[in-house]
């Protein structure tokens, strides 16, 4: 298995599609975890999740510098999040001001303490987002793609298009600002699983997107030198009868070719020089009359 997203971008160009079924297990998390905290829906997040890659497999050759994967990828997602959004006209109240409408942080905590222990999957995802929401927009970001997208700091950096120094700070405030309630988020974004069939259904849906081979073939390019050569003899005016030889088969049973002998021979004129007399001053017999 190759690690290398430049060697597996390299064999998917190739054609082979296990690579970019490798990249598909490698960066779904992260893509995933990231339309999750834009769109706030696990399930609609999958969806947008499958579409983006299927986007990079068919973009993927217009891709210059394989190095910048991760940002290009990143772009993508957050694109067709976007896109969503505005297909659905969908209007959400900006996160920053959301922190004043929450419970305060002591009754919360208690809150968080008694849900815990019997919650439901679903209930405790809203429990996590409104626990995120509590962070600036780049510090929940950074948090989700950590825990959820199960990245490293390196990674979240060429992801973002950030230093690995701010990535680590902005953690740090994260971490900082939940404080008791990061163990909780941890554990609950670390138990969030992607449906099992996502990257087959991925797959599936890139191998509908391959060309399908028309059944012709191209005209080589000795039958199309040969018909070239045919029109421009018959345009200089080559006899038929030649013509026919030429386009006989070669045959190695044939017993003899046709051949061309060169003789060189002497060539004697004999002819005797009569004078000009229109040439000669003083004859005024011109024209031979007698």
């Amino acid at each position: 298995m190759k690690n290398n997203d430049a060697e597996l971008i390299q064999s998917v160009l190739s054609g082979d599609e296990n690579a970019f079924a490798e990249l598909v297990k490698k960066y779904q998390k992260p893509v995933h975890a990231l339309a999750w905290r834009v769109i706030g829906d696990f399930h609609i997040a999958e969806d947008i999740t499958q579409d983006t890659f299927l986007i990079v497999y068919q973009r993927l050759h217009t891709l210059k510098d394989p190095t910048q994967f991760l940002g290009w990828l990143y772009v993508i997602a957050r694109r067709r999040c976007y896109a969503w959004l505005r297909k659905k006209r969908i209007r959400t109240q900006p996160l920053e001001d959301a922190e004043t409408t929450m419970i305060q942080e002591d009754v919360y905590s208690r809150h968080v303490i008694e849900e815990r222990a019997n919650t439901a999957i679903d209930a405790q995802r809203e429990v996590v987002k409104r626990l995120l929401a509590k962070l600036k927009e780049s510090e929940r970001t950074v948090m989700t793609l950590y825990y959820l997208g199960e990245m490293t700091v390196e990674e979240i950096s060429k992801f973002l298009g950030v230093s690995a120094g701010t990535i680590k700070s902005r953690l740090q405030r994260a971490r900082n600002r939940l404080q008791k309630e990061e163990t909780m988020i941890k554990e609950a974004l670390e138990h969030f699983q992607l449906s099992p069939n996502l990257t087959e259904n991925i797959m599936q849906e890139v191998s509908r997107l391959k060309p399908t081979p028309t059944a012709s073939k191209p005209l080589v390019p000795w039958a199309i030198a040969a018909t070239s050569a045919i029109l421009i003899m018959l345009m200089l005016g080559i006899g038929s009868q030649h013509l026919f030889r030429f386009q006989q088969p070669y045959t190695l049973d044939a017993q003899a070719e046709m051949t061309v002998e060169l003789v060189d021979t002497p060539i004697v004129l004999n002819l005797d020089a009569k004078p000009d007399v229109r040439n000669q001053p003083g004859n005024s017999n011109v024209l031979g009359i007698t």
